[in-house]
């Protein structure tokens, strides 16, 4: 088929609802649909199920989980209904990617949800977010992507966020933010230290993007253990590193 009857026919095929009924026991999960990156992320759950799935495994019913990197909530979506008595916290700076985010959290009837629109980093400020929208690559804090078109967002500290208590700390924080995880890890320091310091961190890490970042596995794997944390589970998918620390 050649691309231009591909993309005649993607206008007629595209939006629909997928279905999921086998991630959370008991409970239908439903995503909208816009276009094809959309099919891959939410359908297909972008190739993570055995991750999605180990997380869900990981959550309790009262958890609150930090989703930092939320983009449109094929993880968000279902840890908010397996803890139905906890809370999601959804970081997503992306403006397209956070509409869609909400629609599919409204979609669900869920409420146990609060969504933060901005970056999770080392300080304060503001960075250039590297982004095409919901029918591209995933945004990042650096052109890693391929991607030259930029928006500036606002970046936040969790310690900060919950020195204010704007939100609650969380008891299992997932961290996929395109090469940024050791900023968002440095920013939270003081939580990983504290006593109310999270059970289990998943980081979805991208090794061919850290080097923009001035950092590497070997230094974000010493981080975590001068943290406290062990490593409970390692996988690989094509050029990323899939890891779960536990305390």
């Amino acid at each position: 088929m050649n691309k231009s009857l591909k993309k005649i026919l993607n206008k007629f095929r595209y939006p629909f609802t997928c279905s999921h009924g086998d991630l959370v026991a008991g409970k239908t999960i439903r995503f909208h649909v816009n276009n094809p990156v959309e099919m891959f992320r939410l359908q297909k759950l972008g190739g993570e199920k055995d991750q999605l799935e180990a997380l869900l495994a990981l959550l309790r019913n009262d958890d609150v989980l930090y989703d930092i990197g939320s983009s449109v909530g094929a993880w968000s979506i279902p840890a908010a209904a397996k803890t139905n008595s906890g809370r999601v916290i959804s970081f997503e700076p992306d403006p397209e990617n956070r509409q869609r985010l909400l629609a599919n959290y409204e979609l669900n009837g869920l409420t146990n949800f609060q969504i933060m629109p901005i970056a999770v980093g080392d300080k304060p400020g503001e960075l250039e977010l590297f982004t095409a929208g919901s029918y591209a690559a995933s945004p990042s804090l650096k052109p890693v992507n391929k991607i030259s078109t930029s928006i500036k967002v606002k970046i936040e500290t969790v310690d900060d966020l919950i020195g204010r208590k704007e939100i609650p700390p969380p008891t299992v924080v997932k961290i996929d933010i395109e090469g940024a995880e050791m900023m968002a890890l440095q920013g939270m320091s003081s939580l990983l230290r504290s006593d109310k310091k999270p059970r289990a961190l998943v980081l979805e890490l991208h090794p061919l993007y850290l080097p923009a970042f001035d950092t590497n596995l070997t230094d974000i794997f010493k981080f975590l253990i001068e943290h406290n944390y062990q490593i409970a589970e390692l996988a690989s998918r094509e050029d990323q590193v899939i890891c779960t620390w536990v305390s």
